[in-house]
């Protein structure tokens, strides 16, 4: 089950593991960051974009942003991403 089919407007979400992987953000506030959805716009299937939503999200202290629920994940249901292959020295040298 994915969870971006269950966020809401209320909802406190962080950035999915996968999106924070794709933009290179491993340190800095966005991997800790924690925020409310407050807005949902549901641009329905189209073309382009088969599923598209993107949810307005206060950060904090930082400005709201909206970002494609797909790389959001409920703060509750962050233990239960999967993780992907660990970087380890022996696969580089051995």
């Amino acid at each position: 089950m994915k969870s971006y089919t269950t966020i809401k407007v209320g909802d406190r979400v962080a950035f999915s593991r996968a999106h924070l992987r794709s933009t290179r953000q491993f340190t800095g506030w966005a991997p800790f960051a924690r925020g409310t959805v407050i807005q949902i716009d549901d641009f329905g299937r189209g073309a382009l974009s088969p599923d598209l939503s993107v949810a307005t999200v206060v950060w904090g202290d930082h400005e709201p942003t909206r970002i494609d629920v797909k790389d959001l994940v409920r703060e509750d249901h962050i233990h239960l991403e999967p993780v992907g292959p660990a970087l380890t020295i022996s696969r580089h040298f051995g």
